[in-house]
């Protein structure tokens, strides 16, 4: 067993969010760097992405990274970062999830609804474009377009943007 997974129990609780590498250099498990880049976006002034966070009155509220790791825990997959479900509220409790990059790019305030009207007539709502293309033989290049110009068919569908979903 290495250094690394003797971080996380087996139950998947966090024994500890700091380990030595095989070079003998201090790590912290990536739940922790998730912890630490939040807490620095919101906090630190001369932090990159402070501008978009901290400057715009987003806090973050955890008062420990255990209390993060109570909330949050270990994340599903490497490939999953933290998201504000309330792109606009803070870092807290109720407001944060792990979240796979298509469920990120989805939640973005910039993300449009679509309405698609399928050939047969039926309709169905969608939290983005590229969802409404996973489920229909069109792209989501076309069904913007079709967004643009109400008038405009491909191949029998039709699409047009709706008031935000709730996600």
């Amino acid at each position: 067993m290495t250094e690394l997974e003797k971080c996380y129990g087996t139950d998947g609780t966090c024994v500890r969010a700091f380990y030595k590498n095989e070079s003998g250099k201090r790590q912290s498990i990536t739940e922790y760097k998730s912890y630490d880049h939040a807490r620095q976006r919101c906090t630190n002034p001369k932090h990159v992405k402070f501008h978009a966070y901290g400057a715009k009155g987003i806090e973050f509220k955890f008062k420990s990274f255990e209390e993060w790791w109570d909330v949050l825990g270990k994340k599903p997959t490497p490939k999953h970062t933290v998201d504000r479900i309330d792109g606009k509220g803070n870092y807290e409790v109720g407001n944060v999830r792990w979240a796979s990059s298509v469920e990120q790019n989805t939640n973005k305030e910039c993300v449009r609804s679509v309405r698609i009207t399928y050939p047969d007539g039926h309709q169905a709502d969608f939290q983005s474009k590229a969802a409404a293309a996973l489920t229909t033989v069109i792209g989501k290049d076309s069904i913007r377009r079709m967004c643009l110009e109400p008038s405009r068919t491909v191949k029998g569908y039709q699409a047009h943007y709706i008031p935000k979903l709730k996600g």
